[in-house]
């Protein structure tokens, strides 16, 4: 630790490993529906651009219908894979955790009974439904999420350079005024996160050794002290609640707004190239859709960086 502070790392996490590891096919048919659903929309702005430039020339008058259909299929096959990723996803996120319940209770059913002495059981119980339900995220759908953003954005910037090298040095400029915002508030977010968990734990461990000590407490006329108490810890959980939720608001909204005041001007820029006659809108739209594209990846990766924060 630097200055008394201790510090968060994201290394636990790699505990997952062995839990995803299990269920190799599973993760497979995951990967593969991911992969799927990432190329056929990758497809579909170069489909777009033959269809403005060909489409509607004249020339090709009867191609346009050709175009259409083959954005129609390319529908039909992102359909069944966004389908089949949701189930595997869904699928491995419920059995991790199940599993990981299972060990933390034989973990804890092996520990003395001086631990026991020492911490709540109410605590332990908020660990093992609350904390886990956390991880269940992490373990599922923030893995499907961020190999898809990583592979859209990584696809999506490819095509961007081939379809326009200057407009994408412009796409460039602005990378670093979006990552910057997602790393300083990515820091708030795990801290603001770990705070919202642990009042929820303390919240229900009080409840839990009043609860068990219900006779006590009524032979001393004390309902009415133990609910203010009570209440007090659930209003402090929802305080930490609420000040991750403010953290996790504004790093989606300045993430979303630079992304797209970005691809704003980089198609104010092409435009006036199309009018140049220096690009056709065939390719300007075909770069505009790659680079929104990229702009959502970004903005859905820094959705899955907060919930890997706070798992």
């Amino acid at each position: 630790s630097a200055g008394g502070k201790p510090q968060r790392s994201l290394k636990p996490l790699a505990g997952l490993k062995r839990y995803l590891f299990r269920y190799p096919q599973m993760l497979a048919a995951m990967l593969v529906s991911i992969v799927l659903s990432a190329g056929v929309m990758l497809s579909v702005p170069m489909a777009v651009r033959s269809m403005i430039d060909y489409g509607f020339s004249g020339v090709e008058g009867r191609a346009i219908d050709r175009y259409f259909i083959i954005l129609l299929l390319l529908g039909g096959v992102l359909a069944l894979a966004s389908s089949a990723r949701f189930y595997c996803v869904n699928w491995l996120g419920e059995r991790v955790v199940a599993d990981i319940r299972r060990d933390v209770f034989q973990h804890l059913s092996a520990l003395s009974p001086a631990f026991f002495e020492r911490t709540h059981s109410g605590e332990l119980m908020s660990r093992l439904t609350a904390d886990t339900t956390q991880i269940k995220t992490a373990s599922g759908s923030a893995i499907s999420q961020a190999l898809r953003n990583l592979m859209m954005l990584t696809g999506a910037f490819s095509m961007m350079v081939i379809t326009s090298p200057q407009l994408s040095m412009l796409v460039l400029v602005a990378i670093p005024l979006i990552v910057l915002p997602l790393m300083a508030y990515g820091r708030a977010v795990r801290n603001l996160a770990r705070n919202a968990q642990d009042t929820l734990a303390e919240a229900s461990a009080y409840a839990a050794e009043n609860l068990g000590a219900i006779r006590t407490m009524q032979a001393f006329t004390y309902e009415s002290h133990v609910l203010q108490r009570f209440a007090d810890a659930v209003d402090r959980s929802f305080a930490a609640a609420l000040a991750r939720m403010r953290a996790r608001s504004g790093l989606t909204a300045v993430v979303i707004f630079l992304a797209f005041a970005s691809v704003i001007g980089v198609l104010w820029y092409g435009a006036s190239e199309v009018v140049a006659g220096r690009m056709t809108g065939g390719r300007l739209g075909q770069f505009v859709l790659y680079a929104l594209f990229a702009a959502g990846a970004v903005a859905e990766l820094s959705e899955v960086w907060g919930e890997v924060q706070q798992a």
